[in-house]
C-alpha cells in the first residue's frame, strides 16, 4: 500500500497566505481604553471596550503575546489547570490610529 501524507494543509492555493503573527509586548492603558503594539517599526494604538480583561490576562501570561495584524486579534496565553501550554485568550482590537 502506498504512503500518503497528510494533506490538510497541502491544497493551499498560490493567492491564499498563512496569517502572519508576530511576538509583541503591548501596553495598556486603563484610563484611556487604549491598547499600544509597537509591530516592526510602527506603533499601533488601539481601543478595547474592556481594557481591564487584557490587563488581567497579560499579568497570568504564561507565553509571549502575539499579534496578527490581519484579523486584529491579540492573543495572550494564561495558565490553566489541565492544559500544560495555557490556554489562548483572544482579543479583537478595533479602532486603529497609527502613530
Amino acid at each position: 500500500m502506498p504512503y500518503h501524507s497528510d494533506t490538510s494543509q497541502a491544497h493551499r492555493t498560490p493567492g491564499e497566505t498563512a496569517a502572519r503573527t508576530v511576538r509583541v509586548i503591548p501596553a495598556v492603558d486603563l484610563y484611556l481604553g487604549t491598547v499600544t503594539i509597537v509591530a516592526g517599526n510602527r506603533t499601533l494604538l488601539f481601543r478595547h471596550p474592556h481594557p481591564q480583561q487584557i490587563a488581567k490576562a497579560l499579568a497570568r501570561a504564561v507565553r509571549p503575546s502575539t499579534w496578527c495584524e490581519v484579523s486584529r486579534t491579540l492573543t495572550v496565553t494564561v495558565a490553566a489547570t489541565g492544559k500544560r501550554d495555557g490556554q489562548p485568550q483572544l482579543f479583537a482590537l478595533g479602532g486603529r490610529e497609527e502613530t
